[in-house]
């Protein structure tokens, strides 16, 4: 494999246009290439790109998820920050006992150590709050408007996120096992599986998410239905 490539030589060599490699720089998903005189040259790992970015178009992936994926992995997340899956998973063991998972269920979720901290903040506790959990804070800043205390309102918060942590733990491996893990146990398991895997992985964890917000989505809407005008 050639170690430099034009884009034109890029596109040909990937099985796709340049038009496509192109957009690919604009939606921020293909890093720009080195530039010489007045050319662009790009390397292998240029071509790797490309090529999960196909393998992913090709799985139903959206260019938005794709780029918030590739964001993560570049940051050096690594594949288990990304999925939201135990970091020494190297293979998928079956999955446990339910019961197992809902064993914490009646335990009293104690503040995290960075709510705590937010709360001595003086100035204020919210936007301290944010630095950690920026998409939480909307929740916890609406409650406070509306008249909870900080604390109440961040407590409130934790409990929503220690069921949501319950949800994954009770559902996270069967499901990837089953979208993903089972199909590599029963390759070679060669680089080009393990890199299969990664985007199996990825492809699972989206559709998963995107049906679990859906459910949880349906679930709140019974629950806020005004009963009939009398």
């Amino acid at each position: 494999m050639q170690s430099e490539y034009t884009i034109d030589e890029l596109a040909r060599v990937a099985d796709t246009t340049v038009r496509s490699v192109r957009v690919y720089h604009e939606r921020g998903l293909l890093p720009s290439p080195e530039v010489r005189g007045r050319i662009g040259y790009y390397r292998s790992d240029h071509l790797e790109r490309l090529q999960t970015i196909s393998r992913l178009l090709s799985r139903g992936m959206k260019l938005n998820g794709i780029r918030e994926l590739l964001e993560a992995w570049d940051r050096g997340d690594g594949l288990a920050d990304v999925l939201g899956v135990a970091a020494d998973q190297s293979t998928f063991d079956p999955p446990t006992n339910p019961q197992h998972a809902g064993a914490r269920d009646e335990q009293s979720a104690e503040l995290p150590d960075y709510v705590k901290q937010a709360l001595a903040s003086s100035d204020d506790p919210l936007e301290a709050y944010r630095l950690t959990n920026p998409r939480c804070c909307d929740l916890a800043t609406r409650l406070v408007d509306v008249g909870l205390p900080a604390s109440a309102a961040f407590e409130l918060v934790e409990r929503l996120r220690a069921d949501s942590d319950r949800i994954a733990d009770r559902y996270a491996t069967e499901l990837f096992y089953s979208l993903a893990g089972r199909g590599y146990e029963q390759s070679e398991r060669t680089p080009k599986d393990r890199t299969k895997l990664e985007t199996d992985l990825a492809i699972a964890r989206l559709i998963v998410t995107r049906a679990t917000s859906e459910l949880i989505d349906q679930a709140f809407a019974r629950h806020s239905e005004l009963p009939p005008s009398p």
